[in-house]
């Protein structure tokens, strides 16, 4: 993993429990390890790239990229989409996040805003057996602060192992905002409490987590099991391009 996991089974369980992490309710520029003033941010030469998960938060942000960085960081709502659990567990233990088409419903995301060596960076932080990369088309976005107030593209890491099913449908991030969603949503330590009672019955959740973290073919075997019952991302305007 491209960024240091904590120590202690207190902290690595808090870090798995917690995703997508605590983020402002408005756009924020960040700098110096803490979310600021927006007002400040230059947006010469940066992309937009959705973060629908746990890259709108600054801790995160922090994590990756360290304090010495600066990124513009705004908020926006995207049409036809909710933002919903993957069909898979990260390498610290959470189950993360993806886009998923669904018309009438409108999603709050963040969208970070990164300038070429923080994309690349951005890149070795998700792995390419769970995440594809390219842009989104056509898309209705809204955006609150950056050159345009509405994008019909944006870049975007789309999951690659389908969507966490529950009842027959996605199951939606209860953390982020959305509007018209017609299934249910979870916070995480519901999500992954769903997928222990499905896999690892035998386990608590804490050992479900410590086990994946702690063994990276133990938590590709479960990744496995759940992308087998997942259901397929829905992405018409995705095209994937190399990372």
């Amino acid at each position: 993993m491209p960024w240091k996991l904590p120590e202690s089974e207190g902290d690595l369980l808090a870090l798995a429990k917690s995703y997508p992490y605590p983020a402002p309710r408005a756009s924020y520029l960040f700098a110096g390890g803490v979310a600021g003033p927006i007002a400040r941010a230059d947006f010469t030469g940066r992309v937009p790239v959705l973060a629908h998960g746990s890259n709108r938060s600054p801790a995160q942000l922090k994590r990756k990229f360290g304090s010495a960085a600066e990124i513009p960081v705004s908020f926006g709502w995207l049409a036809d989409y909710d933002v919903v659990y993957s069909a898979h567990i990260t390498q610290y233990g959470a189950v993360a996040s993806t886009l998923q088409h669904r018309p009438g419903t409108r999603v709050r995301l963040a969208i970070t805003w990164l300038d070429e060596a923080q994309l690349t960076r951005m890149h070795e932080t998700e792995g390419p057996s769970n995440y594809g990369f390219g842009r989104l088309v056509g898309i209705d976005l809204s955006v609150e602060h950056g050159p345009l107030a509405a994008h019909t593209e944006a870049f975007v890491y789309l999951g690659r192992n389908g969507c966490l099913d529950l009842d027959e449908a996605p199951v939606g991030l209860a953390a982020v905002t959305a509007e018209g969603r017609g299934h249910r949503a979870h916070h995480q330590e519901e999500a992954l409490n769903l997928v222990r009672l499905r896999h690892r019955p035998q386990s608590t959740l804490d050992q479900m987590i410590l086990e994946a973290v702690r063994h990276p073919d133990r938590r590709q075997a479960l990744t496995a099991e759940m992308k087998a019952r997942a259901i397929p991302v829905a992405a018409p305007h995705f095209e994937e391009l190399e990372s």
